[in-house]
Parts: structure tokens; C-alpha cells; sequence
């Protein structure tokens, strides 16, 4: 069955009771402890990649977890939970791969181009799990959330980097460094999506090298 899992349907509401939500994550934080909900959480994201959000059953997660029902309701209350819990811990890890240190020297182009690779490889082993995320998100707004902090990290950074090339001499001064980001933003996040989620067929250096140019020239970096 397909990734994807078909549209959402008003009959599924991932939106969590308070009750949940103060319960989400409990049960026996002893090292097993852990380490069981951990497995719970690589068996919960494998088959939500597999079938989708709408199409997977907690009985499914328990099946791939090797766990029982019981258990799996001792760390969550639903699926809804577990896969809010996925959801943040994709998003937490593709921030982190998204840092990195400023190097003064770099030139230019090549600053950029580094980023657009650092975007790529951060995006394509997540994306089936970022395009559930912003189908789930659609009609839940913890998950649009979630995918806009995702979003929004990339911006700031983005705009703070430009920021610092205007100071520079390196970028136009006279663009806003928060709007271009946001656009330029949203350009490399869709063509990712496109590319990794809707399954369309890119080479990855002439992707590199084509979002690079646009970057570069559209900040206004002179001989881009």
C-alpha cells in the first residue's frame, strides 16, 4: 500500500485530550523501560511510512514493535500520540542536521551551495514522514505545527545568513533578508517535496546547481 495513504477523511482527528496530552510519554523510564518505547516509536514511524496515517492500526504498530497492546498504552494513548511523538523527533533531527558552523572565508556560492546540499540530504530519508506530516497537518493543528517549526527554523537561519552577507557587501542591501528567506525557503522545501514525497525524477547536481543559481541571484550576490 501506498505511503501516501489516500486524503484525509473528517473521521480521523489526531488532536489529543488534555488528559492525553498530560500522559503522553509516561510508563517505566527504567533503561528497559526506554529502550522498549523506543522500539515502539521505530516500529510506529516504519508503518506509518508504509501505510500512511489514516490506514495505520495501533494493532499494527504493536505487531511490528513485538509488543503488547497493554504495553504499547502504557508510552501512548493512541496512534494520534505516537505519531505526534514520530513527527517531533523527525523534525528535532532535521534541525540538527541543518546547523552548521559559520566558515568566514567560504566563498560566496559555494556557502550556498553547501546549504542546498545540507537541505537535500537532511530532507530525503525524511520525507515520506514530512509529507504525512503536512497531509496530517491539514486537518489537525498540532502537526501544522510541527511542520511549520520545521519551516520557521530554516527561515531564521536563512535570514540571519543573509544578513550577515548584506553586512558583508556580499548580498544586495536593499532586499529584506526575512521575505527573500521565506521564498527562497519555500523553494527548496518544494522542490524536495516534489522530489523525494511526490516521487518526481531529478539529478541531484543539476538540482544542486540550478537552486544554487537562484539563491545566489536572488539575494543579489554579484557574477552569480
Amino acid at each position: 500500500m501506498s505511503p501516501r495513504g489516500g486524503s484525509p477523511k473528517g473521521r480521523a482527528v489526531i488532536s489529543a485530550s488534555a488528559s492525553q496530552k498530560e500522559r503522553r510519554g509516561v510508563g517505566p523510564m527504567t533503561p528497559k523501560g526506554r529502550e522498549r518505547r523506543t522500539e515502539i516509536l521505530r516500529a510506529a514511524r516504519k508503518v506509518f511510512e508504509e501505510h500512511g496515517f489514516l490506514d495505520t492500526r495501533v494493532a499494527d504498530i504493536v505487531a511490528a514493535a513485538d509488543v503488547a497492546q497493554g504495553t504499547f498504552y502504557t508510552y501512548f494513548d493512541s496512534k494520534e500520540a505516537v505519531f505526534a511523538e514520530v513527527a517531533r523527533q523527525v523534525i528535532e533531527r532535521m534541525m540538527d542536521e541543518l546547523h552548521t558552523e559559520y566558515v568566514p572565508d567560504m566563498e560566496p556560492v559555494e556557502r550556498i551551495r553547501r546549504a542546498m546540499v545540507r537541505f537535500i540530504d537532511a530532507f530525503r530519508p525524511n520525507a515520506v514522514m514530512i509529507g504525512l506530516i503536512e497531509q496530517v497537518g491539514t486537518f489537525t493543528p498540532e502537526m501544522r505545527r510541527l511542520r511549520l517549526q520545521l519551516r520557521e527554523s530554516f527561515v531564521d537561519r536563512t535570514a540571519r545568513g543573509i544578513r550577515r552577507q548584506q553586512e558583508e557587501g556580499v548580498a544586495d542591501p536593499d532586499v529584506d533578508a526575512v521575505m527573500l528567506a521565506e521564498i527562497l525557503g519555500a523553494m527548496v522545501d518544494q522542490t524536495c517535496y516534489i522530489w523525494f514525497f511526490l516521487g518526481k525524477k531529478f539529478d541531484t547536481a543539476l538540482v544542486v546547481e540550478s537552486l544554487t543559481t537562484v539563491w545566489a541571484r536572488g539575494i543579489g550576490i554579484k557574477g552569480a
